[in-house]
């Protein structure tokens, strides 16, 4: 599979979950990791269709397969928020909040970045 049909893939997968085609989300997102398991967005992608086709247990395996992949930090955010909502849909939870607390200790770290920044003379190249 070459990139322009893994973005077709990945932009299928986008409007499907936009239209509540969850399954079909599903389907296609198994499709992508099979063919790209290192990838960390493909694989965080197939753990929220998984999440939202009603199938937690598959979305927690997809996270664990994501979870030791490169991520940026806005990934890894993201990776953390969709580990709260899966753990929450399992019933667990306490490792959900814990999850979710994780999270927003990162938004408040790049708050606080973002302020000493502003507040400095020193111009932050973007």
């Amino acid at each position: 599979m070459n990139d322009s049909q893994k973005e077709f893939l990945e932009i299928l997968v986008y409007l499907f979950l936009r239209h509540n085609k969850f399954d079909e989300a599903f389907a296609l997102s198994l499709i992508l990791t099979e063919y790209f398991p290192e990838d960390s967005l493909v694989n965080l992608s197939l753990a929220f269709a998984a999440l939202k086709s009603n199938t937690p247990d598959a979305a927690l395996q997809a996270l664990q397969a994501a979870e030791a992949l490169p991520k940026s930090r806005e990934l890894d955010k993201l990776f953390f928020v969709l580990k709260s909502k899966i753990l929450w849909a399992l019933g667990r939870d306490g490792e959900a909040r814990s999850a979710y607390t994780h999270f927003l200790g990162m938004q408040e770290k790049d708050l606080r970045f973002a302020v000493a920044c502003q507040n400095s003379k020193v111009k932050v190249l973007p």
